[in-house]
């Protein structure tokens, strides 16, 4: 008979109480399994049988929980994920054998490899570069009119510059903390050097700008919300539109955007073929998926994807999270994807729990067909 799933869902010590931690636990009471969120410091001990987690139970207190039997990774921030704290618990965690998904952030040049490596995702990717080489980046601004540079591990849009050529001059808009900056230069190079000074010592990739379709007059992209389930296989639980602010350089809600039903805003553009486009950017994020979890995790549950579609028809990947935000559920038209997305949480946990189970037996000699 196989074990009951318990799932931990391991956050910061800021997040263990979070709405979305909330209603992971409130959708486990109604299924019927345990869940319960912990933080690094609870899980400790190699040998300790318990965790002491928050169940929702009451707001501030903290209650003695099984061991969990699957892990979901909910680690908020780079700096958190790669802290000692939260190299013990995964180091505990592959010791025991216990599964846990979404294992850690990925950075956007990884990414771009493992997807150019299949003809499939390929063609999704804009043109990039992955060091910087100020030849090549001139060449690509004389193609496509405009450059965006993004730290490669960076969130929420912050720190990306973009660079357009205007006429006989050169425009710098960088996205900080305050808000977009803009700065125009008579020289490409002095734009460059600009550029260049704004990203000190991170790492970064190049990408061609890609002209985006436009809702009510804003710049729009999708975040594409996908999952894998029961049967392993990928499926899209919701796709918001992301609309930009008026002076946004990219489409976050971080940086003023908002967001609204993707399903209002394809079929503003594309009427009676809106299903038809709709399945291609889902058939387009389930190749990426697909790929993401075969070259760098192959454990991954759950990745929200930032794709686009160019003035042109072109479809086009910006980028893949791995820890993804839950922005596009808070709006009423996406709550029930909202709900599908959680209940495909645990029907991933549900399929590593089983898998772990099953590959048991065999190695103990006791299973049987």
């Amino acid at each position: 008979m196989a074990a009951k799933l318990v799932l931990g869902i391991l956050t910061g010590e800021h997040n263990a109480r979070s709405p979305y931690v909330r209603s992971l636990i409130k959708t486990a009471k109604e299924l019927g399994v345990t869940a319960f969120g912990f933080t690094p410091r609870a899980m400790q001990d190699p040998d300790a049988r318990y965790v002491d987690g928050f169940d929702g139970a009451k707001a501030r207190s903290l209650s003695v929980q099984p061991f969990p039997t699957v892990v979901y990774n909910r680690i908020a921030t780079r700096k958190d994920e790669v802290s000692a704290p939260v190299k013990v618990v995964k180091e505990i965690l592959r010791s025991r054998n216990i599964p846990y998904f979404n294992q850690r952030f990925f950075n956007k040049r990884e990414v771009d490899q493992a997807l150019r490596r299949d003809p499939e995702t390929a063609v999704l990717l804009p043109e990039t570069l992955t060091e910087w080489d100020v030849g090549q980046m001139a060449e690509m601004l004389e193609r496509h009119g405009m450059l965006f540079v993004k730290p490669i591990s960076g969130s929420f849009g912050e720190g990306i510059c973009q660079l357009t050529r205007e006429g006989g001059r050169y425009r710098l808009d960088v996205r900080g903390p305050l808000g977009v900056v803009t700065r125009y230069f008579a020289h490409w190079r002095e734009c460059v050097d600009a550029c260049r000074a704004q990203m000190g010592a991170w790492p970064c990739i190049i990408q061609e700008g890609i002209r985006l379709g436009r809702y009510e007059d804003r710049k729009t992209d999708f975040r594409v919300h996908v999952h894998r389930g029961r049967d392993e296989q990928w499926q899209v639980a919701g796709i918001g539109a992301k609309v930009a602010s008026d002076q946004a350089i990219t489409t976050h809600v971080h940086s003023g955007g908002r967001v609204e039903d993707g399903e209002v805003v394809l079929g503003s553009w594309y009427g009676r073929e809106v299903e038809q486009v709709r399945k291609r950017l889902e058939t387009a994020a389930v190749a990426v998926c697909e790929r993401l979890a075969i070259e760098l995790d192959e454990n991954l549950g759950e990745l929200g994807l930032d794709m686009g579609i160019s003035t042109d028809g072109r479809m086009v990947l910006f980028e893949a999270n791995a820890k993804p935000g839950r922005a596009i559920f808070a709006h009423k038209a996406l709550q029930g994807a909202g709900k599908v997305s959680r209940h495909q949480v645990f029907a991933h946990a549900e399929a590593l729990q089983t898998a772990v189970q099953t590959t048991t037996r065999r190695r103990l000699g006791v299973w049987q067909e």
